[in-house]
């Protein structure tokens, strides 16, 4: 039964999971995602709402596109919709952007913001 072990790996591995959860977000933060291939710039805008640059969204002429983040995942089809970003997994944002597996994250609150 190797899908039951998956699962409750899934499970475990989701329990485990650290990093910057929405509700820890105000309006204003700013999140400096560092991946395996690019830097995000991710302001808080509005509830559940981003400003995305860096990355894909510079690549592709969206700097500064205004989008949501549906949560991490590990690259499968399973997401943990709590997480804005987490370490060792992947960020899928809301035009359905993937990025590579996630380094490091600085979060800036808005009141240290000049």
């Amino acid at each position: 039964m190797r899908l039951a072990h998956e699962l409750s790996a899934l499970v475990k591995n989701a329990s485990d999971a650290r990093g910057v959860r929405r509700c820890e977000l105000n309006l204003g933060d700013v999140l400096l995602l560092y991946t395996q291939n690019s830097v995000y710039t991710v302001r808080v805008v509005a509830q559940d709402r981003f400003s995305v640059s860096g990355g894909w969204f510079d690549q592709n002429d969206s700097h500064g596109l205004i989008t949501t983040i549906v949560g991490c995942t590990w690259g499968g089809s399973s997401i943990h919709r709590d997480f804005v970003a987490s370490c060792g997994m992947r960020i899928e944002f809301g035009n359905r952007v993937l990025t590579s597996i996630l380094k490091r994250i600085v979060r800036v609150p808005a009141a240290a913001m000049n």
